[in-house]
């Protein structure tokens, strides 16, 4: 006997017929074999062996990190190593990006803390045919992959906003893209117009009051994490929101520091009066923890406390690390949190807001400082991923227009 169904409880949706071509009807497959004998389907495969139904905006990131290979090195299920949506914690916290979902800014700033290279674009600051060229790049490449953020009414269907990868293309009628969906449960995947597709990112997020737009990913030229079976040891301890007026009072002392020894005098003055901005990841923070040690499942449990143990060990063998062979250490003061005092000190000198306010004679005392410290393999992998959040949130509050106190953006120094 059937079972009555709540009224607002739904089991998928049919596609808006007008446009939308399901990928799995006749017209759909005749699509596919366009687009395969026309080479468009390059990213479909990487991308269809990694297909995920969870949160859009972290489901589809997590599907590409995983279609480009990038290591997430730690554990996902002992000895496996791979990317979840659990994983996912910088920028936003992930409590909020499960309730609140996540904007295209974030969505880069997330790529980028997670080893990829982001080329971002919002529909107001590109055109069509820039928006056209980089879907056939996207698409007749599996190692450049494509994310669109687009509005799903503009398409006809129900919902607001939505992420999903790229997963094909073919010029037929003036070029159709496949969607590669990630709420299987509302929509299935579906070829849609190019045109339309554009037309789609051009509707604001109310999040942001700005337009929405696609993200061209890559895996990072240079592996900063390194091969450690932890992955980084240490976090930036601050989102998008508390980054702001964290990082302001830093870059004011770089305005305003006549001489590299006052630079750091005031700098470490500013750390004794805060909680630290970089912080140990706890067991249950790393990205590879099962869900809790309050788990009653006993082999569960026994993973957790052996990955608090084996995370331990690395913190200590780093903390003594440090403490033999880094300078900016032995010069700080106080036995507690000089370790994140110090990669967070490092991470900050490779950053172009930083750098860019310090009078010259400052600034190349700080890049020669920074340059000796990197010189150790493990020192720089730390700063590195440190220095890779910092820029990401800060790019984030820079886009969505939430940075005011830095006024230049851009990558780190070529410090190597």
């Amino acid at each position: 006997m059937a079972t009555e169904q709540s009224p607002t409880s739904f089991y998928m949706r049919e596609l808006p017929k007008e446009h939308l071509i399901g990928y799995d009807t006749p017209e759909g497959k005749r699509l596919f074999a366009r687009a395969l004998a026309e080479g468009g389907l390059e990213a479909f495969f990487p991308l269809s062996q990694q297909f995920l139904t969870v949160y859009c905006g972290i489901g589809t990131l997590c599907m590409i990190l995983n279609a480009l290979k990038v290591d997430p090195t730690v554990t996902w299920r002992k000895p496996w190593r791979w990317f979840t949506q659990e994983m996912l914690d910088c920028c936003q916290p992930l409590e909020v990006i499960k309730e609140k979902g996540i904007t295209l800014a974030e969505f880069s700033c997330l790529a980028k803390c997670n080893g990829l290279e982001a080329v971002t674009c919002f529909a107001d600051s590109t055109s069509f045919e820039a928006f056209h060229q980089a879907v056939k790049v996207c698409t007749f490449s599996s190692d450049q992959l494509m994310a669109v953020s687009y509005s799903r009414a503009s398409l006809g269907q129900t919902g607001v906003g939505h992420f999903s990868p790229v997963g094909g293309y073919t010029s037929e009628n003036g070029g159709m893209v496949l969607i590669l969906d990630v709420a299987r449960f509302k929509y299935p995947s579906y070829w849609v117009p190019i045109r339309m597709l554009f037309e789609a990112l051009i509707p604001k997020d109310p999040v942001t009051n700005q337009p929405r737009g696609y993200s061209m990913l890559r895996r990072h030229c240079t592996d900063v994490f390194g091969p450690n079976p932890i992955g980084s040891l240490l976090r930036l301890n601050a989102t998008k929101f508390t980054w702001p007026p964290l990082f302001k009072p830093f870059y004011a002392a770089a305005q305003s520091s006549p001489t590299y020894p006052s630079l750091l005098q005031t700098l470490t003055h500013l750390l004794s009066e805060i909680p630290t901005p970089v912080a140990p990841r706890s067991p249950e923070d790393l990205p590879n923890a099962p869900p809790s040690l309050h788990c009653r499942n006993t082999p569960t449990l026994l993973a957790s406390v052996e990955n608090k143990l084996t995370y331990e060990r690395h913190i200590d063998s780093f903390f003594a690390h440090l403490e033999a062979k880094s300078s900016m250490y032995a010069g700080l003061e106080g036995e507690f949190t000089r370790m994140e005092k110090t990669v967070f000190l490092l991470s900050l000198f490779g950053m172009q807001a930083f750098l860019g306010v310090l009078v010259p004679a400052v600034k190349k005392a700080v890049l020669e400082a920074l340059g000796k410290e990197l010189e150790d393999e493990w020192v720089y992998r730390e700063v590195m991923a440190v220095r890779r959040q910092m820029e990401s949130v800060e790019k984030c509050c820079w886009e969505e227009k939430q940075c005011s106190c830095a006024t230049t953006i851009g990558g780190a120094s070529n410090l190597r």
